[in-house]
């Protein structure tokens, strides 16, 4: 059995395993994609050694498409969570959140690169783009459980999860302006003959 198998059946016995407890983990304070993260570590390469991706190929493919995945099944939960119709009946809000508050936000993060970090501009905007998107897996351990059932009304967790859902795939052109711009401004080099 090769290794990315193995490390593909202990991934899923974590997702098996969360899933079975998950009545029980609600009940702690801790979140279950802590214990998630927890799981990988323990299973990495510094302790157990069965998600060790530098044995599985080129480090920079299977971190694009573990990366990928990751995003896919976290965006697939904050869709599955959100209530029937929710984006149609609070647009309003969604659009106000992602219309002009996202760009204003890649804005100012960037602009605050560029002053603080003194990086070229464009470079400034790309790392705003970078760091504005809401993380739906951070955001999904702030609105989900008891805690936040308890805490924070179902509104307000439905517009978070919502958002941080939606703007991951609405930051595609705030990374892409930036990068397209410096590849025009990128002189071309010249080719090699002979």
């Amino acid at each position: 059995m090769s290794e990315l198998n193995i490390a593909l059946v202990a991934i899923g016995a974590v997702v098996l395993i969360l899933g079975l407890l998950s009545k029980l983990i609600r009940g702690t304070p801790v979140s279950t994609p802590m214990i998630a993260l927890l799981a990988g570590v323990l299973l990495g390469p510094a302790i157990f050694g069965l998600l060790d991706a530098s044995r599985w190929g080129s480090q920079e493919t299977i971190l694009e498409q573990a990366t990928r995945l990751t995003l896919a099944i976290s965006l697939m939960g904050v869709a599955l969570r959100l209530p029937e119709r929710f984006p149609l009946r609070a647009w309003r809000t969604l659009a106000v959140l992602l219309g002009l508050v996202m760009p204003l936000m890649w804005l100012a993060s960037g602009l605050l690169v560029y002053l603080i970090l003194g990086l070229p501009f464009l470079a400034a905007l790309l790392v705003g783009a970078v760091i504005t998107p809401t993380d739906p897996v951070v955001s999904s351990t702030i609105v989900t459980g008891d805690l936040a059932k308890d805490n924070l009304p179902a509104r307000l967790r439905h517009t978070l999860s919502g958002e941080s859902g939606a703007n991951d795939g609405l930051a595609y052109p705030f990374v892409l302006l930036p990068l397209s711009s410096c590849s025009r401004d990128r002189p071309e080099r010249p080719s090699r003959t002979g």
